[in-house]
This record gives structure tokens, sequence and C-alpha cells, in this order.
């Protein structure tokens, strides 16, 4: 049997309707790592060009926080894609806006260049991937 064959059977035999890795890790008895292990080789499978896996997984929060849930309604394809617009918004943030920042406070010059490059990404690229991806109210504040 495979990882994700094993996660397979579980979901199955549990019929859980969330569950996060420290609870099938604890009803596995297996270290947090394993279940970890066992949760990204079902989204492999799941992702894979000839897929035959029984569920999709869904993910909701970040990192030791995800509550993974299974799902094929249209509600659930609206929450995996929040989870992409949250995904893509904090690496995007995480990656370059400190860089920016820094550059800006050694050189005031470039300044005003830097602090364009972070409201385009932020007023812009992102809007455009929250409204592509059907989050609602992300970008809404500035509008009355």
């Amino acid at each position: 049997m495979t990882r994700w064959e094993q996660l397979e059977a579980w979901l199955f035999e549990h019929e859980v309707d969330r569950f996060t890795a420290f609870d099938l890790s604890v009803s596995l008895g297996v270290p947090v790592e394993e279940a970890t292990g066992l949760i990204q080789a079902y989204l492999s499978a799941q992702r894979g060009q000839d897929s035959n896996t029984l569920f999709v997984l869904k993910r909701e929060g970040r990192t030791r926080a995800a509550v993974w849930s299974v799902g094929q309604r249209t509600a659930d394809a609206r929450i995996i894609g929040g989870t992409l617009f949250e995904d893509v918004q904090v690496k995007v943030l995480r990656a370059f806006k400190p860089d920016l920042e820094r550059l800006a406070a050694r050189n005031p010059k470039a300044a005003r260049y830097a602090q364009a490059k972070i409201v385009a990404v932020v007023d812009g690229a992102l809007k455009v991937l929250a409204s592509a991806v059907d989050v609602i109210g992300y970008g809404d504040e500035d509008e009355d």
C-alpha cells in the first residue's frame, strides 16, 4: 500500500469532516512529520494526471494550523481558491517587501520606486488574483 493509499484508507474508515496533521498523527500513532508526509503524498496523487483518488483534499489555514477536509462541491472549489490566494499573498509579500523596504531605507532616492512596486503588487496583482479565485472583500476597504 502506498503512502497516499494509507491516508485514503484512513479517510474511508474514519469518515471525518475535518482533521489536522496532529489528529492524523494521534489516530495512526505516527509522528506528526509522518502524518504530514501522508497528506503530501495524497495531494501529489490527487494532482496527478491519471489520478484515481477517491477524495479531494482541501486545506484551510496555513502551516501547522492547517485544517484538512474532503470535498467536491462548488463551495469546496471556492475554499481551494481562497487558500491559493492566501498562500500567494503571504509568499509574495514575504519574498520581496522586506528587501524593497530595506533598499528604500538605504537609498532614499529608491524609496519612491520601491514603495510603488509594493503598492503595485498589493493593489494590483493580488486584487486581480483575488478576483480570479473569487476571494470576497479583498481590496474592498478602499471602495465605498
